[in-house]
């Protein structure tokens, strides 16, 4: 129940904290140590993008509650079915020095939960493509400390689309 109330307060503050930019500038990351463990997480970012998924399952919880509603869709819930969710799209990228650029739109930490709200670009090479693209997603995650340490218990990441008026959509 602490959890959800504190999801909830998490939740609530989304709405109302503001934007912020990267690691190191002026920004709402002011959790100590949330703000030390990210440049690691973005590090296995950037491994997650050459194909190499080991150290970002580093920084993911191993529980049953743990959560991805991925980029490619679907979703899985508990770690025995998001390990093998997280080996199989790092394995559609291919090694190209791909580099992941995060913005920090928006984060809170209260106690042992926090999230991040991102945009994250990388230039990427996806499956059999010849030559790198331009890859930027809308990412939201939800962390927890377990024994001391912040890991990752839900990833929701999509691609950014520019704005698309209401009327637009329902015309479709």
């Amino acid at each position: 129940m602490k959890n959800i109330l504190c999801l909830s307060a998490m939740g609530l503050a989304l709405s109302v904290v503001g934007t912020s930019t990267a690691v190191g500038q002026n920004q709402v990351i002011t959790d100590p140590s949330l703000r030390a463990f990210l440049p690691k997480f973005e590090e296995g970012t950037s491994r997650f993008m050459n194909g190499d998924p080991r150290l970002w399952k580093e920084h993911a919880s191993k529980r049953d509650d743990v959560t991805i509603v991925g980029g490619w869709g679907a979703y899985e819930r508990g770690w025995k079915e998001v390990e093998p969710r997280y080996e199989w799209a790092a394995a559609r990228f291919k090694e190209s020095g791909a580099k992941a650029n995060i913005e920090y739109v928006s984060s809170f930490a209260s106690g042992d939960l926090a999230y991040t709200v991102s945009i994250e670009r990388a230039t990427v090479r996806i499956g059999d493509q010849p030559q790198a693209a331009p890859m930027t997603l809308r990412v939201t995650h939800i962390f927890r400390k377990e024994d001391g340490a912040w890991k990752l218990i839900h990833r929701h990441a999509d691609p950014l689309m520019g704005k698309t008026a209401p009327k637009a959509v329902l015309q479709q």
